[in-house]
C-alpha cells in the first residue's frame, strides 16, 4: 500500500515538472529563433541565451540596460555551451564593436566580444571612454579606440582577456589610415608628432601612417583629419614600415 501511494505522489509530481522544463525549453527556444533577441539587465547577472550552440547570422538583438554596471563590470549575452564557437554575427552587433548602453540618461559603453567567457560565449566587456578627448571619440574608429585603451592598459585590457583590437602594431606604433585634407603641412606635423607618413599611400584626400599610441589624440587633434581608422592591408600588399 505504501508503494502504490508513493507511485501515485511521483505520477501527480511529474506533468508539473514536464510543464516547467517545457516552458523554460519554450523561453530558451523563443531567444534561440526568434529574429530579434530582447536581452534585459537589471543586475548584470542575468544571461539572455543560453544554448548548445547558437547561430547569429541574420538575427538583431535589442539590448536594455536598467541598471548602473560597476567599473569592469560584463554583461554575457549568449552563453554557449557547445563545442564550437558562436556562428556568424548579430546583424547589428559585431565583434569588436563599441556600443552605448544607456540607464537614466546617461551612457554605458561596452565591446562586444564574440569569444568571451571560456572562449565560446558572446560578452559585452565594459570600457570607459570619459578619459579619451573629443577629437579621438569623433575621429577614432573602434578598432583604434581599442588599440588605445590596450596600450595604456586600460579596461577591458587591465585583465587577462582573450579579446585583442583588430589592428597592425609594432615598436608602439599603429598602422592607421586618414581621410583629410593632406598638405605638406599635415605630413610634416604627423612626423614633428613622431608619425611616418607611408608615401606610397598618400593621395590628396587619404594617406596611411604609422603613429605611435602615445600621439593618437594628438594626431587625432589636427587641423585637416576628418577621420580614422586601424589600417587592413589586402594580402597582396606589403605592410611598409
Amino acid at each position: 500500500m505504501k508503494s502504490a501511494c508513493r507511485t501515485l505522489r511521483i505520477l501527480q509530481f511529474l506533468p508539473r515538472t514536464l510543464l516547467a522544463a517545457a516552458a523554460v525549453f519554450a523561453l530558451t527556444s523563443a531567444d534561440i529563433f526568434a529574429d530579434v533577441v530582447k536581452a534585459s539587465y537589471a543586475t548584470g547577472a542575468e544571461v539572455p541565451v543560453t544554448s548548445d550552440g547558437f547561430t547569429a547570422t541574420d538575427k538583431s538583438v535589442d539590448l536594455t540596460l536598467n541598471f548602473v554596471p560597476a567599473d569592469g563590470q560584463d554583461l554575457t549575452l549568449v552563453r554557449n555551451t557547445g563545442p564550437g564557437f558562436i556562428r556568424g554575427n548579430f546583424n547589428n552587433l559585431a565583434h569588436g564593436q563599441i556600443v552605448a548602453l544607456q540607464y537614466r540618461g546617461v551612457s554605458y559603453h561596452f565591446v562586444a566580444n564574440y569569444y568571451g567567457g571560456a572562449g565560446r560565449d558572446l560578452v559585452l566587456m565594459r570600457i570607459r571612454l570619459d578619459n579619451l578627448s573629443a577629437a579621438a571619440l569623433q575621429k577614432l574608429d573602434d578598432p583604434l579606440v581599442l588599440a588605445l585603451k590596450k596600450s595604456r592598459g586600460e579596461a577591458p585590457f587591465d585583465r587577462p582577456v582573450s579579446f585583442q583590437p583588430e589592428d597592425y602594431e609594432t615598436g608602439g606604433r599603429v598602422l592607421v589610415d586618414m581621410r583629410a585634407s593632406v598638405s605638406k603641412e599635415l605630413v610634416n606635423q604627423i612626423g614633428q608628432l613622431g608619425g611616418q607618413v607611408i608615401n606610397d599611400w598618400q593621395t590628396a584626400t587619404t594617406l596611411r601612417a604609422w603613429v605611435p599610441f602615445t600621439q593618437l589624440e594628438a594626431v587625432a587633434n589636427l587641423k585637416g583629419i576628418q577621420s580614422m581608422s586601424a589600417a587592413r592591408p589586402s594580402m597582396t600588399h606589403r605592410l611598409a614600415r
